[in-house]
C-alpha cells in the first residue's frame, strides 16, 4: 500500500484552515471572558502600598530614633549614678578622714599627755590605797573591791560595746566575779567560799599568765583586766586568813580548816561547766545566726582562731588534727581550768605558799607591764609625739612659705623696701649679718 502524499497547494489550505480556526476559539473566549484590565486601579493600588511602605520605613525608623535616645538616657543615667555613688564615696572617706584627724588631735598631745598622766596617777593611787588595804585593814579588802568593780566593768562594757568586744564580758573570769560577789553579800557559807577560793586563785589568777596581763597605769582597759584576773585571788586571800573579826566560820568547811578535794577541785569544776554550758547556749544557739551573720563581733573563739591563735591550736593545726574551734577551745579550757585547780589544795592550807604563789603572779604581770613600757609603749609613744611634731612642723613652714609668696604686689612692695635691685638671697644673707 502506497503513502499517500499531500501536494503543496493543499498543505497551505491546510494551514490557514488551522489559522482561522484559532482567531475564532480567542475571539470567542475574549468576548465571553469578565476581564477588566484597569490601569487607574492598578496604580491607586500600587500607589496604596507604596504608601504603607513609607510608612512603615517612618515609623521603624522613628522607633530606632527613640530606641536610641532611650538607650543614650540610660546610659546618661548609669553615668550619673556611677558619678554620684564616687562623689559619695569621695564625701565618705573625707569625711571619714576629717574624722581620723579630728580624733588623732585629741589623742595628740598636749591632750593625750594630760589625759595619760592622769590615768598613770589614779593607777598609782590605786595600789597605794589597795597596798595599804593588805597591809592595815585586809578584812576590808571585800569592801574596796565593790567599790572598785561596778564602775570598772560599766566603763568597759561600754567601751567594749564600741568595739564589738562586748562578747569577751560573757568569759568565765566576768563569771567568777559573779561568784565572789554572791559570795560577799549573799551566800556566806564556807562550802561556796572554798569554791569561789578554788576558781579564784586556779583558772582565775593563772590567767594573768596565759593572756599576758600588764600593769600599765595610764592605761584603763589594761588595769581593768589586771583587776578582774588579780583582785579576786587577793580578796579570797584576806577572806582566808585574816576574816572579819577573826571568824573561820564562814571560810573553812573542816575543823582543822583544811580543803577537801572535792571542795576544791570537784565542785569548782562542776561550776566551770555550769559557766561553759550557758556560754555555749549563748552563742551557740541564741545568738548564731547574729555572730554569723555580723563578723565584725568578737568572741574567745574568734580571738583565740582567728585573730591571734592560741598556740595550742597551731599546733593542733600543725599535727593535721583541723578540730571545730569551738570544740577545740572547749577541750583547751576544761584542760587548762582542770589543772590550775590542782594548786589551790596546797594554798589554801600554808599561808607562806600562799604569798610566794600570789606575789610570783603579781610579778609576772609586772614584768608584761615593763615590756609594754620599755619595747612596745615608748616606741609608739615616740613615733605619735614624732608625727604630731612633724605635721606642726609643716604646717607652720606651709604658712611661711604661703606669707613669703602671697603675690606680685607684696614682691614688688618687698623689692621696693629692699632697694629694688638687691637679690632676695643677697638681702637675706646681709640681714642675717
Amino acid at each position: 500500500m502506497e503513502p499517500i502524499v499531500n501536494s503543496p497547494g493543499e498543505s497551505k489550505r491546510k494551514q490557514q484552515a488551522a489559522e482561522t480556526e484559532d482567531e475564532f476559539v480567542l475571539e470567542d473566549l475574549y468576548e465571553t471572558a469578565d476581564f477588566q484590565f484597569d490601569l487607574k486601579g492598578v496604580y491607586s493600588d500600587a500607589t496604596s502600598m507604596l504608601q504603607r511602605f513609607v510608612k512603615k520605613e517612618i515609623i521603624k525608623a522613628s522607633l530606632r530614633k527613640h530606641v536610641e535616645k532611650a538607650k543614650g538616657v540610660k546610659q546618661s543615667l548609669i553615668l550619673r549614678k556611677n558619678s554620684l555613688a564616687k562623689h559619695n564615696d569621695q564625701l565618705r572617706q573625707t569625711l571619714k578622714e576629717k574624722k581620723a584627724r579630728l580624733e588623732e588631735k585629741i589623742r595628740a598631745p598636749p591632750f593625750l599627755r594630760t589625759q595619760d598622766k592622769a590615768a598613770f596617777t589614779i593607777g598609782i593611787i590605786l595600789l597605794c590605797v589597795t597596798e595599804y588595804m593588805l597591809l592595815k585593814r585586809p578584812e576590808s579588802m571585800p569592801l574596796w573591791y565593790t567599790a572598785l568593780i561596778f564602775p570598772l566593768l560599766i566603763t568597759r562594757y561600754f567601751s567594749y560595746h564600741k568595739i564589738k568586744f562586748h562578747y569577751f564580758m560573757l568569759d568565765f573570769c566576768y563569771f567568777v566575779q559573779i561568784l565572789l560577789l554572791s559570795n560577799i553579800f549573799v551566800f556566806q557559807s564556807p562550802a561556796f567560799f572554798e569554791i569561789v577560793f578554788a576558781v579564784s586563785s586556779g583558772p582565775l589568777c593563772v590567767a594573768v599568765v596565759m593572756w599576758r596581763n600588764s600593769l600599765v597605769f595610764h592605761d584603763l582597759d589594761k588595769l581593768t583586766s589586771v583587776f578582774i584576773h588579780i583582785f579576786p585571788p587577793l580578796v579570797t586571800f584576806c577572806m582566808r586568813w585574816y576574816p572579819l573579826n577573826q571568824d573561820l566560820k564562814n571560810v573553812c568547811v573542816e575543823t582543822d580548816c583544811s580543803m577537801s578535794f572535792y571542795n576544791g577541785m570537784l565542785a569548782p569544776f562542776f561550776f566551770y561547766c555550769i559557766w561553759q554550758a550557758l556560754y555555749l547556749i549563748k552563742t551557740e544557739v541564741f545568738d548564731r545566726e547574729k555572730l554569723a551573720h555580723d563578723k565584725d563581733i568578737m568572741t574567745s573563739v574568734r580571738w583565740m582562731t582567728q585573730v591571734k591563735p592560741h598556740p595550742i591550736y597551731k599546733m593542733m593545726l600543725k599535727a593535721g588534727l583541723n578540730p571545730h574551734p569551738v570544740v577545740a577551745l572547749v577541750a583547751v579550757q576544761g584542760i587548762y581550768t582542770f589543772l590550775t585547780l590542782l594548786p589551790v589544795l596546797v594554798i589554801f592550807n600554808n599561808f607562806e605558799l600562799h604569798c610566794i604563789y600570789l606575789a610570783t603572779i603579781f610579778l609576772v604581770c609586772i614584768w608584761n607591764g615593763a615590756n609594754f613600757y620599755f619595747e612596745i609603749f615608748s616606741e609608739t609613744y615616740s613615733a605619735r609625739l614624732k608625727g604630731y611634731l612633724k605635721e606642726m612642723k609643716e604646717v607652720e613652714q606651709a604658712g611661711a612659705t604661703s606669707a613669703m609668696s602671697n603675690s606680685p604686689q607684696t614682691e614688688r612692695k618687698q623689692r621696693a623696701t629692699d632697694g629694688g635691685s638687691i637679690p632676695s638671697n643677697v638681702a637675706t644673707v646681709t640681714a642675717n649679718s
